[in-house]
């Protein structure tokens, strides 16, 4: 007969960060993992997801990896062969890590399981693989990091493709003849800045020589207002 005071057992909680953070964060609290399992329903279901969406992605984020051309760059010197254009790293490091991590956990799929031939060394071959084997892998001791860093994989690709937009910060009037639109500036450097550089709101580009004139012109506003 049971004991009547026993209490059964509570299951185990997911193991994936998603979980993790939710409940630090107040959002909600920690989900138990599914029967047999070691992720939640709605974690296994994004790792599937994941998974799925990788070959479109890691296809769409070719068209980035090429940098756009500066504007108002020097002229080619004839008879030099032109330099090559530049290309994102970011693009570079989010693709070729995308290969090594699904082939990571492809290899561990392959050992658990004992059989079969390994998937060619592509996104799509890979996450198509990982796909037909998410039952083990959300049931294995890795779970966690398996759909931790496939996560990681799969927002590095969406951020080549579909960057955020980053805050800018607003220089003041554009000093082209005529143009009374907004000067900004990214908030954050890098590309953005390198590549685009301050850019008025009907679309011109300052050279260096009128960010001077700009910068000039608003230190003199400045003492005029503190005056």
């Amino acid at each position: 007969m049971a004991d009547p005071t026993s209490r059964p057992s509570l299951p185990a909680q997911c193991a994936s960060n998603r979980c993790r953070r939710a409940a630090r964060s107040g959002v909600l609290g920690r989900r138990p993992a599914e029967p047999d399992a070691r992720l939640c329903g709605p974690c296994r279901r994004a790792l599937a997801a994941d998974l799925a969406a990788l070959p479109a992605l890691h296809r769409e984020s070719e068209q980035h990896l090429v940098l756009p051309a500066r504007q108002g760059g020097l002229a080619r010197v004839t008879g030099h062969r032109p330099d090559p254009p530049p290309v994102s790293d970011a693009a570079l490091e989010a693709r070729h890590d995308a290969v090594v991590r699904l082939a990571s956990w492809a290899r561990l799929v392959l050992d658990e399981t004992g059989a079969g031939k390994p998937p060619e060394r592509t996104v799509p071959a890979l996450a198509a693989f990982l796909g037909r084997h998410v039952g083990l892998l959300a049931a294995h001791p890795a779970a966690g990091p398996a759909a931790d860093e496939i996560a990681r994989v799969a927002t590095a690709l969406r951020c080549v493709v579909a960057p955020p937009r980053p805050e800018l910060v607003p220089l003041g009037r554009c000093v082209e003849p005529g143009c009374e639109a907004e000067v900004t500036l990214p908030e954050r450097g890098g590309d953005d800045l390198v590549l685009r550089g301050p850019m008025c709101g009907a679309g011109h580009v300052l050279t260096p020589r009128q960010w001077l004139l700009l910068n000039r012109r608003q230190s003199m506003s400045e003492a005029e207002e503190t005056a």
